[in-house]
């Protein structure tokens, strides 16, 4: 079943917004396909389309979830190669509730004036992700941080090879904030910033991750201790 996402969903909506409605086209659906279509905040209307040129549909259900917990909120620093955008997506399938662009020291690619953009552009990552694993929140991106700017929601989580305790003895809760950094590490200077902001040292096992996995690998470990996984 395809998914899409509208904003203002109502129950009475038959068409989908004009950038939905070229995702619609593209998939080349057809009269009589079922569909879903998420507001992004939980609401979901589960439709039949009834036309294909343009794209139109019937609402005959309409379910209202609750965000499921635990939340994760993912701080990632910018990296080369497209590496953060690889983390971004691969966090709001796993469910990352917001997620934060860091201009970490040691971060090669520098956002500057195009930080709006960038901005926009990982939220439209962050829309497709959620279309695709089928999700009824959305996932919101920040704007560009820096290091001073940082503060934990729920428990503050430094992933640091050199952490100074496993992420497995974490203890439970229901927010977790996952601080990413580069591809060069975190600075001395920023991991004494990041402590004293609540932020502590957590080591993943023996492996050193990419900046493009550490946060997803996190978040499913996570996910993993609350029984995310036993449905």
């Amino acid at each position: 079943m395809h998914w899409f996402y509208e904003p203002d969903l109502s129950d009475s909506q038959t068409e989908f917004s004009p950038e939905q409605s070229v995702h619609a086209r593209s998939l080349r659906i057809r009269a009589g396909e079922q569909i879903a279509i998420t507001n992004g905040a939980g609401k979901v209307g589960f439709a039949s389309v009834t036309a294909e040129n343009p794209v139109q549909f019937q609402i005959h259900h309409i379910s209202v979830e609750d965000m499921p917990a635990p939340r994760f909120h993912l701080v990632q620093a910018l990296a080369k190669n497209d590496r953060d955008e690889m983390a971004l997506q691969a966090s709001v399938e796993l469910g990352c509730r917001t997620v934060t662009p860091w201009q970490a020291a040691r971060s090669i690619v520098k956002w500057d004036q195009k930080a709006e953009r960038n901005q926009s552009r990982w939220q439209s990552i962050a829309i497709e992700a959620m279309k695709q694993s089928q999700q009824s929140f959305l996932c919101e991106v920040g704007p560009l941080a820096t290091t001073k700017a940082l503060a934990p929601i729920g428990i503050g989580i430094l992933l640091d090879p050199r952490g100074e305790a496993p992420l497995a003895s974490i203890e439970a809760a229901g927010d977790y904030t996952i601080v990413v950094g580069p591809e060069g590490g975190i600075a001395e200077e920023e991991l004494l910033v990041l402590k004293s902001a609540g932020f502590r040292s957590y080591r993943m096992g023996g492996s050193v991750l990419r900046a493009s996995t550490a946060g997803p690998a996190a978040i499913a470990a996570l996910a993993a201790l609350h029984g995310s996984f036993r449905t």
